[in-house]
């Protein structure tokens, strides 16, 4: 056996599991063929032989029993290999209807194979070489036995498909298979990428309207995989966020991006603030507060150097875990932001019931307002009522001049956009303050 990156290789003979063994993971056959077979005594039956995009092992991870029969590779496999602890994990997540359902169907599987194995024990001796007939009787038993083995997997697909919601695709088709290969080794390729310090933080500066120079930054992660290819966040943050890896991620990421602050603050006198952003699935953790104001101590920042960026959907989603949490973490002294703001449609009641210091204006109406006198007027109504509220104010996604001008009309505070700079390495961003101080320059 072979482990190559999240598939395993098995050779000609070599054993997936045999009866008796642990049932820590169940496999889907990428490539090859697996023969699964039963012992008595001296002799084997073979139960059935597997090729690409069939499941085996399942019944054991989810029983927590040992194996009840042996699977062997009867050439070159490839699988993936989906560890019991995952196979827990998502059934402990789904609804629980989901659970009740499946509970069920493996209920009425198990009892199928009960029986199974009841006609099974009643054969002596089935294991006749190519050379010796098998009489009548064993013959009509083993048959038997297959019938039984082959309306397990039909009621089960059956049971599956006719479920609600579930009409459209097939439970076990081609597209099912490739989804949960797809989910099993992204999952574990997070994970591994997080182990394995893969992940990056990249800088993307904010910058004072009234004295041009950068006054902040954004902390955005990256990915950096293992053939240098740069991975963008909306490519694995979802399913960071679904599966809960973003609790760590996120931690890593306060950590980077506090340590990060402190070096701008040891090396530049002008202060930098860097900004932080929290998905909703870290609001899950109880310790989320005392985490991260650990981490800023541990990191030595002044806490009012690091601000917390929220987007306002997140509000919406679970406003009274959220709210409690944000008035804690007010209280370390940090900084808060409510990011994207407008794009929801109870925005204004949290302006004033949540200890917000900065709103960030949603680019979708910086880039608009030059062309749409609504876009314009909300972007000025928003910043006058900031003003108004104790709150400064950061425009999203500048990318003109002529931008910069209407904003710097209106009185907004601060700009980020690709009009100033992209995100940038730790180092660029370092160097990009440097020649801003030593040169006098001005965005």
């Amino acid at each position: 056996m072979v482990q190559k990156d999240f598939s395993t290789y098995f050779d000609t003979g070599d054993y997936l599991f045999k009866e008796g063994d642990n049932g820590d993971f169940a496999y889907i056959i990428e490539s090859g063929s697996v023969e699964i077979s039963h012992s008595r005594g001296n002799s084997k039956l073979v139960l059935s032989n597997l090729g690409e995009g069939d499941v085996l092992g399942e019944m054991a991870i989810i029983d927590k029993l040992p194996r009840s029969a042996t699977a062997q590779a009867t050439e070159p496999t490839q699988v993936i290999a989906i560890p019991l602890d995952y196979i827990e994990e998502k059934i402990t997540e789904s609804d629980p209807a989901i659970r009740l359902f499946l509970r069920i169907i493996m209920s009425r599987y198990r009892d199928m194979r009960d029986r199974f194995t009841h006609v099974f024990e009643g054969i002596e001796d089935f294991n006749k070489t190519p050379f010796q007939e098998e009489t009548a009787n064993t013959t009509a038993k083993i048959d038997n036995i297959l019938s039984q083995y082959q309306s397990i997997q039909q009621r089960l697909n059956t049971a599956v498909n006719t479920a609600p919601g579930n009409h459209e695709e097939n439970f076990g088709s081609e597209q099912t298979l490739i989804s949960t290969k797809l989910l099993v080794t992204q999952d574990k390729s997070i994970k591994s990428a997080l182990q394995d310090e893969e992940f990056v933080l990249h800088y993307q500066p904010i910058i004072d309207f009234k004295s041009n120079q950068i006054i902040g930054c954004e902390a955005l992660i990256r990915w950096a995989d293992s053939s240098g290819k740069l991975i963008l966040p909306w490519e694995f943050m979802p399913r960071a966020e679904m599966t809960g890896l973003i609790i760590d991620l996120g931690y890593w990421i306060a950590k980077e991006a506090c340590k990060f602050q402190k070096r701008l603050t040891s090396q530049f006198l002008q202060p930098i603030f860097v900004s932080i952003n929290l998905s909703g699935k870290q609001f899950e953790d109880a310790s989320l507060v005392n985490s991260l104001a650990d981490i800023m101590d541990e990191a030595g920042v002044a806490h009012k150097m690091i601000k917390y960026e929220i987007t306002e959907s997140l509000l919406m989603d679970n406003h009274e875990l959220a709210s409690n949490a944000l008035h804690r973490l007010k209280e370390t002294g940090a900084k808060l932001a409510i990011d994207d703001f407008g794009t929801g449609y109870s925005s204004f009641s949290y302006l004033h019931q949540l200890p917000f210091d900065t709103l960030k204006i949603d680019r979708s109406f910086v880039s608009a307002m030059a062309n749409n006198l609504k876009s314009y007027e909300i972007v000025k109504t928003l910043v006058h009522l900031s003003h108004d509220l104790g709150m400064n104010v950061i425009a999203e996604g500048v990318e003109t001049k002529f931008e910069v001008q209407m904003l710097k009309q209106h009185q907004t505070d601060y700009g980020q956009g690709y009009y100033f700079s992209r995100s940038l390495p730790d180092e660029t961003f370092i160097q990009l303050v440097e020649n801003q101080i030593t040169e006098k320059t001005e965005f």
